[in-house]
């Protein structure tokens, strides 16, 4: 009986240690020093961030000229909007409380109410395929 126990108990202490061993892992630290941990905040060097390469001249006036040519178009974007809600604003004055009014509005005509402001009907304003 002691030598099924002593092997049993053998047997599992060889088990145990076994399945131990096959569960563990690498170190986080590699060769090159760096930690390369699974979550961003554990890793050592660039936090996820990749540096730009260099512009050459030719490349910075290229992009400065883009730039430049996607502010001309929000400032022309903006300036449209800016008249768009300007004729809003002022489809009222001089008008009577109820009366109807027409604004032009991206090549469509939408229609509406004079209350103490300008009230487009919800038909008339959804897009138009």
């Amino acid at each position: 009986m002691n030598l099924k126990n002593t092997l049993l108990l053998g047997t599992l202490m060889t088990a145990m240690f076994g399945l131990t061993a096959c569960q563990s892992t690498a170190p986080n630290t590699y060769a090159d020093g760096h930690r390369h941990g699974k979550y961003p905040m554990q890793r050592d060097g660039d936090r996820g961030f990749k540096q730009r390469p260099q512009l050459t001249p030719e490349q910075r006036a290229e992009w400065q000229a883009k730039r430049e040519q996607r502010l001309d178009q929000r400032a022309k974007i903006r300036e449209e909007h800016e008249a768009q809600r300007a004729k809003i604003v002022t489809a009222c004055q001089g008008k009577r409380i109820g009366e109807r009014v027409n604004i032009q509005w991206n090549n469509r005509t939408i229609e509406g109410t004079c209350e103490v402001r300008f009230t487009p009907d919800q038909a008339n304003f959804k897009r138009q395929a």
